[in-house]
Order: C-alpha cells, then sequence, then structure tokens
C-alpha cells in the first residue's frame, strides 16, 4: 500500500498540482468578466469592464421569484420572463434592462426567475390562472433570438407542463444562453483553455469590423457565440409557421385574460454587427425581420424588436451598444430597451 501512494505520488499529484497552478494562474492573469470572456479564456481590457461598470444604477429595484405560489400572490406593475437577458446576463443585475425599467418607470417589477422558455411559461401562467389580471396588468416576454426556433419546436398549449413541486415546470425546454455560467470552476477553466486553444474548439468566433464599434484596445474586434450563426437562420416554413402561431395564441390569450402583452426579441450579438463585418463568410441573418414581416399590423403592437432600436445606434457610431466581451448588450442600451417597454405599458 505505501509503495502505491509512493506510485501515485510521483505520477497523478504532479499533474494535480499542475492543473491547480495553472487554474490559479488563468484565474488571475485572465479578465474574466463578460461571458465570452469566461467561455474562451479571451484576454479583455480591465480598463473596459471598469468603465462600463461605472455607469451602472447603484440598486437592484426589481424583484425575482422561483415559485407559482408566490407568483399568484404576487402583486405588481410589470411581469417579467425571460432568458439570460432578463437575468443579470451582461455586467448583473444592476445593468439589466428590467432594473432600468422599475427604476426610471417607478414600477413594480417582477422577474420570475426560471429561465427555461420565456413563451411557454408565459402562456401556461395565462392560461392555468396564475397571473390574476386585476393584479397583473402588463406582461413581458423576452427571447433571444437564437434560440426562438428551438423553443417554439416544443411549445404545447396543454396544462400538464406547469405545476410541479410549487415551482413553473416547462416539458421540453431549450437550452439557457449558454454562455451565461455564473459558477464556472477554476479546473474547468483549464480545461476548456486546453480544448479551445490547443484542438481548435473554441466556441467563440471573432471578426474584424469596418467600424470602431466598442471602447477598449480593439475597438474593431468583434467577438460573438458560434450558435448566432448556426441557430435561427434560414428556416423552414414550417418552423416559420409554428413561431407565428405560438405568438398568435399567446396574444389572444393575453387579451382574453385582460393581460397588455409586451414581446420582447432580443437579438444576437452577431446579428447586429454583421453588416460591418469585413468579407463575412457567416450567413445573414433576418430573424428579427422575419417575425416583424409575420405579424398582422395589430399583432406588431406588442412587439420591441430590439434590432429595430440598436441596429441604428450602430450606424450612428455609438460604441458599446453591446458588450465587447460578452454576448448581451450595454448598460446603457439596457436603458434603452428599457425606454421603450416604458412606452408600451399600460
Amino acid at each position: 500500500m505505501k509503495k502505491f501512494l509512493i506510485k501515485i505520488s510521483y505520477t497523478l499529484l504532479p499533474v494535480w498540482l499542475f492543473f491547480v497552478v495553472f487554474a490559479v494562474y488563468l484565474w488571475v492573469s485572465n479578465d474574466n468578466t463578460g461571458d465570452l470572456m469566461r467561455l474562451a479564456l479571451i484576454k479583455s481590457d480591465p480598463e473596459y469592464v471598469d468603465s462600463i461598470r461605472s455607469a451602472l444604477l447603484q440598486d437592484v429595484y426589481y424583484k425575482q421569484l422561483n415559485s407559482d405560489s408566490l407568483l399568484r400572490q404576487d402583486t405588481c406593475d410589470v411581469l417579467v420572463f425571460g432568458d439570460s437577458f432578463s437575468h443579470g446576463g451582461g455586467v448583473g443585475k444592476w445593468g439589466d434592462y428590467v432594473n432600468y425599467l422599475a427604476h426610471d418607470g417607478n414600477l413594480m417589477v417582477t422577474v420570475f426567475s426560471h429561465q427555461d422558455n420565456p413563451v411557454q411559461m408565459a402562456f401556461d401562467a395565462l392560461n392555468l390562472g396564475i397571473i390574476d389580471s386585476t393584479r397583473v396588468r402588463n406582461l413581458v416576454v423576452e427571447e433571444v433570438e437564437r434560440y426562438i426556433e428551438m423553443r417554439h419546436r416544443y411549445f404545447v398549449t396543454t396544462d400538464t407542463c406547469i405545476v410541479q413541486n410549487t415551482t413553473l415546470q416547462v416539458a421540453a425546454k431549450a437550452d439557457d444562453d449558454k454562455p451565461q455560467k455564473e459558477s464556472y470552476s477554476p479546473l474547468l477553466r483549464v480545461k476548456d483553455y486546453i480544448f479551445y486553444h490547443c484542438f481548435g474548439a473554441n466556441p467563440i468566433y471573432d471578426a474584424r469590423l469596418s467600424i470602431p464599434a466598442f471602447g477598449g484596445t480593439s475597438p474593431d474586434l468583434l467577438y460573438f457565440y458560434n450558435e448566432d450563426v448556426k441557430l435561427g437562420v434560414n428556416l423552414s416554413s414550417g418552423q416559420c409557421n409554428r413561431i407565428v402561431s405560438n405568438y398568435k395564441q399567446l396574444i389572444t390569450l393575453a387579451r382574453e385574460r385582460g393581460v397588455n402583452l409586451v414581446l420582447l426579441i432580443a437579438c444576437d450579438k452577431y446579428d447586429i454587427y454583421q453588416d460591418w463585418i469585413i468579407d463575412n463568410p457567416y450567413p445573414a441573418k433576418t430573424l428579427n425581420e422575419d417575425i416583424n414581416q409575420w405579424m398582422t399590423p395589430d399583432e406588431r403592437q406588442h412587439f420591441i424588436f430590439a434590432k429595430e432600436v440598436l441596429h441604428p445606434l450602430v450606424e450612428q457610431g455609438v460604441k458599446d451598444v453591446y458588450l465587447f466581451n460578452d454576448t448581451h448588450w450595454s448598460p446603457a442600451s439596457s436603458r434603452i430597451i428599457a425606454g421603450e417597454v416604458i412606452k408600451k405599458l399600460d
């Protein structure tokens, strides 16, 4: 036994120590703020992060609930179902559009803390009477475009998928925004570094822009998540019809319940900047525009297409419409989006 332990000490222990030391090195030497940086271990300018954080609100003005029993009892001006764009994606809850919605609109805002499938959860909450229309007047449903087709593929209108263990459950959930990792083991960083940098498996793409779109030391360098160009492009007619049908059913149900519905489509980072990529090898993404065209003018009144709001800012030369080191928009853009939501509220 003693010889066995000695043998292990000469083999496994050095490997373990290497991983630990390398993990500490990566943690110290790399700025890990931003989901793209955390996932791919791309170095980022610390001054850039500090400049973004300097403009954040000083407090979190909305509340989060995680069970349908609490939701049934809640009284608020605005209830939000969403993915990471509604849950601290980017620089945290202080820079969320929902935080600016609560602060700038002087509104009581409640965010349901699960991110599984916003449209499904909103439909179920309306369909099963979890939302009392006399107390919750405004419902905001936000989802990022890259996962729209995937999420709508599993949309159902039955009441069998929601109440389990007093928490909203979705029968077939789509993946959350994969780059967003709240707690990420230092040792997993080592694994990612080896795979991404030695075996070419990096899920983060980069491209050069013809304009300076970001602050910091690389204003014309675009980092974006590979699924931005793998999901939500070249949809079939069947996929399009399913998305249209699901939105129409949600709009109809909200009207029947007397709830003012706002559908916020968060565009992918690639979508915002694709027009300025030099020699762009990736497919054009038009899902924001497509959904807009698929809806009737009356139905379109329920939508906020973030691309329509934010793309002109890039054209005007505004920097950091999206974050350089992240898949999410910046706090400044959050405030603009919140202003658009406020215009839609009853």
